[in-house]
């Protein structure tokens, strides 16, 4: 199972960044992308912040209302609790870090299930996953990869498909892509929604994702 280090964390951002098209840089240790498509500004992410680097990034975060500031962390009441001392609200608090060994992973293109047609798509290091329904986006996902890591990203099923199996058919697709690349581990910020799928396809948790915003 892969550390999680600062390193691991920065290949993550890199490789999130890659799969959405942001440009990425560094304020001191932490990694930070621009998010053209939804904010408009930078969200900064950061491993285990001492209480000092997180007043810094606080402060940075609230020179604009369209700043994010993201923690991953095993201290997650003791985070929440420096938000509120440096004025951030929790934006969202429910995301997990997760690794996957890669070894002994299928490297074939699963099957695409009856019912839908699936398209993959790839760009240098970056793949995706398409699944369709008589023309309809039924579900989704990238992978992009880093280093030997491979940072999946965006693996969503529209609400009327689920409960199909899509979810893990695009996991798996992502992953044969990631395969082609000797891609060692597998990295994903997964949502609530998501943690049991991948929990079952034998994912481990490493930390909590605690996103902030300025309070305004």
């Amino acid at each position: 199972m892969s550390l999680l280090d600062d390193d691991l964390l920065e290949t993550w951002v890199t490789g999130w960044a890659q799969a959405r098209g942001y440009r990425t840089r560094r304020e001191g240790r932490f990694p930070a992308a621009f998010l053209h498509d939804k904010t408009n500004d930078w969200e900064y992410f950061a491993l285990e912040p001492s209480h000092d680097e997180f007043a810094a990034l606080a402060s940075s975060a609230r020179m604009s209302p369209g700043r994010l500031f993201t923690i991953v962390t095993g201290r997650v009441n003791e985070i929440h609790g420096a938000a509120l001392v440096y004025g951030l609200n929790v934006r969202s608090a429910d995301e997990v870090f997760m690794t996957l060994d890669m070894t002994g992973q299928d490297i074939e293109d699963p099957l695409p299930l009856d019912g839908f047609e699936a398209e993959t798509v790839r760009n240098g290091k970056v793949g995706t996953v398409t699944v369709t329904a008589d023309g309809e986006l039924a579900a989704r996902g990238s992978v992009a990869i880093v280093e030997g890591h491979a940072v999946y990203d965006r693996i969503v099923t529209e609400p009327g498909f689920r409960r199909r199996g899509l979810g893990s058919y695009v996991t798996r697709a992502l992953t044969a892509v990631a395969m082609e690349h000797d891609a060692d581990s597998g990295l994903l910020v997964a949502t609530a929604d998501g943690l049991e799928l991948y929990t079952y396809l034998g994912w481990e948790n490493l930390a909590s994702v605690v996103m902030f915003e300025p309070r305004l």
